[in-house]
């Protein structure tokens, strides 16, 4: 009796993931039988036609007024374009993609899929295009882990960056006290301190050579380290650094991708998994300590603190505060690092910007002028040459997947509730006619004629409307107190076996943020 009041489109749609099921699971077995070899390949081949004619019937957009579907690339088993595809040859496949599919195309991040735009639902040239999608940032929906699968939800599914609704809500307001504009000038001269230390004692400034990256990937890492548990001391410093490496090494098992998006590899005897426990049981160490040592030491306004009470009245999840304490300081080092080594490269290359930015800095030092009030400028050509490296060098090809609460019409295509959507930031940044005839070329004064509100939706960097990201502030302090001090003391030049281009510049290809490997020659100013 009950099976005749069950839909038989239920029965057909269970068969459907039933059979799915079971050739992911042949899969398996045929790549455990047969490895990597050509077998294993045609088989992939055929999987993913499957699961294309399935998906793409599953998830169907389409031109309101000619019904053409939407294009894109198909479905390539078992990470579609996400992944390897979407960060680390991001800058390549962005291009392929865009002159092959046109202004609006989809691509597939595992089996769900992300809608992307070569000119970013054409905002290059209409900016309320991206204003129509992002006006509501607030109310969108973060693709759950990112749409990175299983390991990344384990690593930072849970941080503030990648929930929604009222868990995110409750988390930003236990956050964002510590990183409001009002709060992070107060860290001035704690970060300005840890900048003059961490050069002073730097080998390779002395030596007359520097890796941009890595000579100076642990000063923002512990810089951010001494907001969240107040000055950290040496033993915590080197307890850190050596987490930094293992949380590295984790993170490119979530890039790689493949098995580790699926839930039920937690079961299996691999390398992710030992790390991940490893990982994870000395992260939650370090914290309760750090938690412990603010209540001893009566550091309430910590964020360590303020968090770990957060847990304790309920506010929020215990692995609400771990993973988002790991997306403050592990996965923003990446991200500092690349807005930060890129910085120096492009200075190191134009030396008239290098000298007027030091002219800039000297003139205000004659003045007289508080340097916390030129730091804290936004009218600056400090100011506008972090925003000029960050155009030319976006982080990322692609930004984090998100959803719209409601319907959007982009390009004539009805884009339904729920979809991720992803801007292609190259297109934006860089290729956009909004930056004249010469947006290839590292020109820092063109910021000086544009305002904040002509370029905001013309410029992927902290993101876009009322969800941009918590620690901007604090991000522009740390480079720009960076700079100051680094532009003052020293002249930077680029070797010209680097290349005269910024196309020229070779960047690391194993890292999923966009970063320089090059080295610069410096030189001690008298």
């Amino acid at each position: 009796m009950l099976a005749r009041t069950i839909p038989s489109c239920l029965y057909k749609g269970q068969a459907i993931h039933l059979a799915i099921a079971l050739l992911l699971l042949l899969s398996l077995l045929i790549i455990n039988r047969f490895g990597s070899g050509m077998i294993t390949n045609v088989f992939k081949d055929i999987l993913s036609k499957v699961l294309d004619y399935y998906l793409t019937r599953r998830y169907p957009i389409s031109h309101e007024v000619t019904g053409r579907p939407l294009p894109g690339s198909p479905y390539r088993w078992p990470n579609g374009q996400g992944d390897a595809d979407k960060f680390l040859d991001g800058i390549e496949n962005r291009q392929a993609w865009a002159q092959e599919h046109g202004n609006v195309y989809r691509i597939w991040a595992g089996m769900k899929p992300e809608d992307a735009s070569h000119h970013i639902y054409r905002v290059l040239q209409k900016p309320e295009h991206v204003k129509l999608v992002f006006r509501d940032s607030d109310r969108h929906t973060k693709a759950s882990n990112n749409d990175s699968g299983y390991l990344m939800g384990e690593l930072l599914g849970q941080c503030l960056g990648l929930i929604s609704g009222s868990d995110w809500r409750a988390l930003r307001r236990v956050s964002e006290p510590t990183f409001r504009h009002g709060t992070a000038v107060e860290y001035i001269v704690r970060i300005q301190q840890r900048v003059n230390a961490y050069c002073a004692a730097h080998q390779g400034l002395r030596s007359g050579t520097i890796d941009p990256v890595a000579d100076f990937k642990f000063l923002p890492f512990l810089i951010i380290a001494d907001i969240l548990y107040g000055p950290v001391t040496s033993d915590m410093e080197e307890e850190l650094c050596q987490m930094a490496s293992e949380r590295e090494r984790l993170f490119r098992f979530v890039i790689k991708g493949g098995l580790t998006r699926y839930t039920w590899s937690r079961y299996l005897p691999s390398d992710a998994n030992r790390a991940l426990k490893s990982f994870q049981a000395q992260w939650r160490s370090f914290n309760q300590a750090a938690f412990q040592r603010a209540r001893d030491q009566k550091r309430t306004e910590t964020p360590v603190y303020q968090l770990f009470e957060a847990v304790r009245v309920r506010q929020v999840s215990a692995a609400n505060i771990y993973q988002t304490l790991d997306e403050m300081l592990f996965a923003n080092l990446d991200v500092t690092m690349g807005a930060l080594s890129w910085n120096l490269v492009f200075l190191a290359a134009d030396l008239d910007a290098q000298e007027r930015l030091f002219q800039e800095i000297m003139t205000k030092a004659r003045e007289g002028e508080q340097m916390m009030q030129y730091v804290q400028s936004s009218s600056t050509y400090l100011a506008s040459c972090i925003l000029e490296s960050s155009r030319l060098k976006p982080l990322a090809s692609f930004s984090v997947p998100q959803a719209a609460p409601t319907d959007r019409v982009i390009d004539g295509y009805v884009v339904p509730a729920g979809t991720s959507f992803i801007v292609d930031s190259y297109a934006l940044n860089v290729e956009n006619e909004f930056w004249g005839p010469d947006r290839h070329e590292y020109r820092p004064a063109r910021f000086e004629q544009l305002s904040t509100s002509e370029t905001r939706y013309h410029m992927w960097r902290f993101g876009f409307g009322p969800r941009q990201c918590l620690g901007r502030y604090v991000a522009d302090l740390m480079l720009r107190l960076f700079l100051l001090h680094l532009v003052q003391n020293w002249t930077l030049r680029l070797p010209a076996s680097e290349g005269a281009s910024s196309e020229d510049w070779k960047r690391d290809l194993e890292s999923w943020i966009t970063h320089p490997r090059v080295h610069l020659m410096c030189k001690q100013r008298q």
